[in-house]
């Protein structure tokens, strides 16, 4: 059994109960053991993404399905731009050049 700092228990503890996971069987000390690990497992990778920004993750049940969905449905590669060209700056004109 590890053990933690109170700061850490509180954090994972959090999300651990925002993204609903003890309905998956999975409990908090299960949890702690390697919470990214079992986010990814469960498709909720994003789940710290999500609670920043305000919004609760994903139900797992919900996860399961966009897991499926993105299976079934890959996205297409996104393409890449050219890499920009350069074009050499000419010589000013002589005029130009004359009145400085």
């Amino acid at each position: 059994m590890s053990t933690y700092a109170d700061e850490v228990i509180e954090f994972w503890a959090n999300v651990f109960r925002a993204c609903r996971l003890s309905t998956t069987g999975l409990d908090l000390e299960a949890f702690l053991e390697d919470p990214n690990a079992h986010l990814e497992r469960l498709g909720l990778s994003d789940a710290l993404e999500m609670l920043a920004g305000g919004y609760l993750p994903l139900l797992p049940q919900q996860a399961a399905v966009r897991r499926e969905i993105d299976a079934r449905h890959p996205l297409p590669a996104i393409p890449q731009p050219a890499p920009a060209t350069t074009r050499p700056i000419p010589e000013p004109p002589a005029f130009l050049a004359a009145a400085t």
